[in-house]
This record gives structure tokens, sequence and C-alpha cells, in this order.
């Protein structure tokens, strides 16, 4: 059971020092007199600005696969040379990172916050935040995984290299150097996953089962490897080139594939058959007793499973110092300042009371369960699903004019690892240009597909980047950001969309409720997984308590939370902490509150952590009160 995810941007915060040198002169400057002037207030705010965008231009420039995917046209922001490679991930460039971002944050703290715009201020806030998340990673160098299964380096690596788009020659030669760089990065993260098994923090080995198995397809797929073929359709478009150049570009492109790019997917799967196989890392977690008085019916439930793994301990919370850990993950990842106590009691509440307002609608109106199931999408195609949307919101969100989109298809090869659906975020100067990806081989149809569709396009994750870079956001805003403001945004959208698909009220109501209290159980599980040491008995046990019992399902959602902690929690606590801020702008905007007036200030503040935007809510909500 996977959901549905945007591919973004988010990128630690790293620069050279010579850099650092000149910025921190310049934060120097800021200094100010509480008597200082207006106009000096001004100027003020024009060197914070001066310095946000040269933070920009110097991180984006590290890597020419994120420039290529954050701006279509670099030299408008005065971008004219960058790094074609892809960088070393190591146990140690994490630390680097965490002391230049202390560098930074101090740099941060020469300005005068009172002498700030209201903009600059929020700007400020979001980036210290980002950077003490950064330099508490430090203490953690070996816990971090680049190799997820559904959200890692090599199952996203593949459509950011499919999807790169060719405007001229010089795209083609950058194109072609990233991919000659694969096979050195993706060296350097055998390296690192040496270094955390050295460490005792290597996989579990069904994750390393699934990633080795994504690799070695992809490794396989030489005759009709997409990057192949898509290179191949992208090239006729470039204006200027001579039949041969196409011709020898594609025979480039080729070789480089063949004899570098899957070789090195290869690598990755063969180092980490040869980890998983040494010797018991994570594996070997603490073996637990089973407290059921119910142990027929619990054997019954678990008789395939294996005997060694299924009252073993897979969490972070098994791990050294993985309590720590998991709360910066949960942290980061959801932009939710809460603890994990009280996340885990604000979930369980939230499902008591949907689950008690479904039982009360089923009451009132018996008839729902059966409109439920058969509940069916207004519309056929996804392109006629994304047009009824785009027009049917303009009621509740504010419009955003000029935006396109192109609904695309995931290669057969990639079906079984990647998401059912997945929105690409278009470049910040070229925000109209959008393509969504439908995954066939998850089977999503009817009402499901139609909710899906809300939460990848309209008006969910297209729209909401499209809306905040029309906006002209400081351009370093597009790095920054939890993971929980993107997905909760998208999952609140997505339950919202319900009222769109033709449905009655108490058919549209009902059907919201259930999927919010489903996804709280995944969110439940993750926390007890992660903190509390659930086995997969234990989490059976939970699903079973709520009608779930099916093994082989139940094990897929428990290897994947195991696999990717926090994963399930963007979704969920992103979705909740928007509904509080929801409660909040009713609290403070009284009589006049309107859902159209809190979607556009939260879409102008853009992504934040969701404490930072309670903070400036007030703010904005008078904002965009005077622009209405």
């Amino acid at each position: 059971m996977k959901h549905s995810r945007r591919i973004h941007r988010y990128l630690i915060i790293v620069l050279i020092p010579v850099l650092l040198a000149c910025l921190l002169t310049i934060a120097a400057c800021g200094s100010t007199d509480s008597d200082s002037s207006t106009a000096a207030e001004s100027l003020i705010d024009e060197q914070f600005t001066a310095y946000l965008d040269a933070l920009f231009c110097e991180e984006i420039s590290a890597s020419a696969l994120s420039l290529h995917y954050t701006l279509k046209d670099p030299e408008e922001y005065g971008i004219t040379a960058y790094n074609t490679d892809l960088g070393i991930y190591s146990a140690q460039s994490i630390e680097v990172s965490a002391a230049l971002a202390e560098s930074v944050r101090v740099a941060l703290n020469e300005f005068d916050t009172a002498s700030l715009g209201t903009e600059n201020r929020l700007t400020r806030d979001i980036l210290l935040d980002s950077l003490e998340t950064t330099i508490a990673a430090a203490s953690f160098p070996c816990y971090e995984e680049p190799l997820r299964p559904s959200t890692g380096v090599q199952s996203e690596l593949p459509i950011l290299l499919a999807e790169y788009n060719f405007e001229d020659k010089q795209d083609v030669n950058d194109y072609l150097a990233i991919l000659s760089g694969i096979p050195a990065y993706f060296e350097s993260i055998c390296d690192y996953e040496r270094e955390k098994y050295d460490c005792g923090l290597f996989m579990a080995d069904f994750t390393a089962e699934t990633v080795i198995a994504q690799c070695e397809d992809f490794a396989a797929s030489a005759e009709n490897n997409y990057l192949v073929y898509t290179f191949e359709e992208k090239i006729t478009d470039i204006s200027g080139l001579t039949a041969n150049e196409q011709a020898a570009f594609c025979q480039q492109n080729q070789a480089i594939v063949i004899q570098q790019v899957l070789p090195a997917f290869q690598e990755i799967a063969d180092t980490l058959r040869k980890l998983s196989s040494a010797t018991p890392s994570q594996d070997s977690g603490t073996e637990v007793s089973t407290t059921s008085t119910d142990t027929a019916s619990r054997d019954s439930r678990i008789a395939s499973s294996s005997e060694s793994d299924i009252n073993k301990i897979y969490g972070l919370c098994a791990l050294p110092k993985g309590r720590e850990y998991y709360a910066l993950l949960v942290r980061r990842a959801t932009g939710s300042s809460d603890g994990i106590g009280t996340l885990q009691e604000r979930v369980e509440s939230r499902r008591t009371v949907d689950l008690l307002e479904i039982s009360s609608l089923l009451a009132k109106h018996p008839s729902l369960d059966v409109e439920a199931l058969s509940a069916e999408a207004p519309c056929e195609t996804p392109e006629e699903m994304l047009d009824l949307l785009e027009n049917a919101i303009l009621a509740d969100f504010p419009s955003v004019d000029g935006c396109d989109y192109t609904v695309k298809y995931v290669d057969a090869s990639m079906e079984e690892y990647l998401s059912p659906a997945f929105y690409l975020t278009s470049p910040l100067d070229d925000y109209t240009q959008n393509s969504i990806y439908i995954n066939s081989g998850n089977g999503y149809e009817e009402i499901r597909l139609f909710t899906t569709l809300a939460h990848e396009g309209y008006p969910g994750h297209l729209y909401q980047n499209a809306y905040f870079c029309s906006t002209n956001p400081s351009p370093i805003r597009t790095l920054l950001g939890p993971s929980g403001y993107f997905e909760g945004w998208a999952t609140y959208v997505e339950l919202f969309s319900y009222r769109y698909a033709g449905l009655s009220d108490e058919t549209a109501e009902v059907l919201a409720l259930e999927q919010s209290a489903i996804l709280s159980l995944y969110a439940t599980a993750d926390l007890g997984i992660h903190a509390d040491g659930w086995t997969f008995t234990d989490t059976l046990d939970f699903f079973s308590e709520y009608g779930f019992s099916d093994e082989d399902t139940i094990r897929e959602i428990f290897e994947l939370i195991v696999s990717e902690p926090a994963h399930y929690l963007k979704y969920y606590i992103g979705y909740l902490e928007f509904t509080d801020l929801k409660e909040y702008a009713k609290e403070i905007g009284s009589t006049g509150y309107s859902d159209l007036s809190f979607h556009r200030a939260v879409l102008t503040m853009g992504p934040a952590p969701f404490s930072i935007l309670e903070n400036y809510l007030p703010d904005y909500l008078n904002i965009v009160s005077g622009e209405q």
C-alpha cells in the first residue's frame, strides 16, 4: 500500500567558505540602533534579500541536476557556472553540512529581525529551522538512508533523468555529464552502506531484498531501457541539431547507459546482497515474547510468517540513539513541533472522532455504506478529471492562471516499485508546465483515481506549487519546507475533493472520514514500530482490532514502515496540522472566516514548519483580505 507523492527538492543548505566570508560581511552591516530610520530599515531588508539570493545561487549551483529542476533559465539569476557531478554521499558530508549550516545560522542572527519585512522575517525563520535540523543530523552520521524502496535514490533518479528536458545543445551535454557521474556517486553510496553495516546500522534484510530487486530489474533492461528511448524522443525536439549530431548524441547516451549506468545499479545490488548475507545486523533486533492470551488465533494469523522474525524489533528504537533519531526524523518530515507522545495522542484522538462520526452518519442514513462502496467518479479519463477539478475548486481556492499539465504513465519496468501517482515539480521560472505520472500497475480507478488526481493535481501538489511560484517568492524558498507541508496539504485537499465528485454530502463526508481513519492507522503503526518497538505480531494485532487481518497486506505495510520511517506521518500529521490551522483561522477570523481566505493565506505563506505558519497566519490573513 503505497501513497502518491510529490518528487520535490529538499536540499541541505551547504556553502563554501569563500561565500560564507562574503555573506558574513553583508550580515554584519545589518546591525542597527533602536532609533534607526525607516530608510535604514529598508536598506537592511534589501541587504537581507541580497543575502538570500546569494545563498540560493551558491547552493543551487552545486548540482546541475537540482539546478535544472529548479530553474529553466539560470542565467536570468546570474548563474553561469555549476557542477555537473552528483557529489559524494558519506557520513562525513553530513558533518560538513552541519558545520557550514552553523556558519550560516551565525550570519542570519546578525541581521536585526525588527528591520525586516514580513516576507523576509518568515523566510529567515524557515531557514533557521532548516539549519537547526541539519545541525542536529550531525549527531547521527550513519543513520540516514539514501536507498529506500519507495523514495530512495535508486527509484527516483531514473524518473528525474527520464524527465530531464532538453532546450538546447548545452542541456544535452549537461545531461550526459550527469549520467556519467552516476557510477562515482553510486560507489560513494556503496561505501556509505558498508560504513552503516560496520556501525550496526544496516537496513533490514527485507528492505535490502526490495532495493536489490529494483536495481537488478533496472540493470537488466539494456535492450529496452527507457533512459535510452526517452533520450531519443527528446533530442528530436531540439532545433539546430543536424541529423548526424542527433545520431552521435543518441549513440553516446546509449553507451553511457549500458556501459556505466546499468553496471552502477548492479553494483548497488551486489553490495547490498553481500552485506545482507554476511551477518545479521538490524535483523538481529531484540526478540520479545508474545503476551496475547489468544495464542491459537494469533498462530493461525501468522502461520505463513517466518518464525524467526515475527517477534523481532525492526524499528529505529532498537538502534543506539534510535528514538532520538526518529524524533528528529519525524520533526523534519512532518514539520510538526509536537513530541512523539503528543503525536500518538493526537492521531488516536482524531481516529476516535472520525469513527464516531462515521457511526453517527450510518445510523442516520443506513444506505450510506452501500452508496460509499459503489461511489463512482464523475468522469472517466484522468484528463477529464483534472479539467473538472481545475474549475470546480474556484469557489474554495484562489485561481492561478496559465497552468498546463501533461499526464504521463510510469514505465512498466518501474510499476512495481513506484507510487500510484506522483507530481514532478516544475521550475520556479516555468511553473506553468507540469507533469503528473500515473502508475497503471496500482489499478486505481473511479473515485480513488479522482481523489488521487486531486492530491497530485488540482488543488494538490501541482496547484500548490504553481500558486506559490506565482507569488514571486524569494528563490531560496524553493529549497525549503518540510514534506509534511507538501504532503499534508495534498492529503487535506484530497479529502476535501470528495465534495467535487458529484456525490451526496453524506457520501462525500463518510468517504473522507474513512480515508482519514485508515491513514491514522498507518500513522499509529509508524509511531508504534519506530518509537515503541512494535514487532510484526504487534502490528498485525493492531490492524486486526480494526478489521484488517490479511497477513500479506499487513506484512507489506510493516516492511514499508520499517524501510521508510515517518513516511506515513508526513501525510497524516501534515493533514492534522492543516486542520488545526484551519480551526485557528476560524477562531481569529470570527465571522470574517472563509475557506477561500484561509487557503489563500496558507498557500501564500508557502512551505514552512507548522509552528511558523501558525505564528504568521494572522498577518497573512490580513494581507490576503486586503488583496481580495
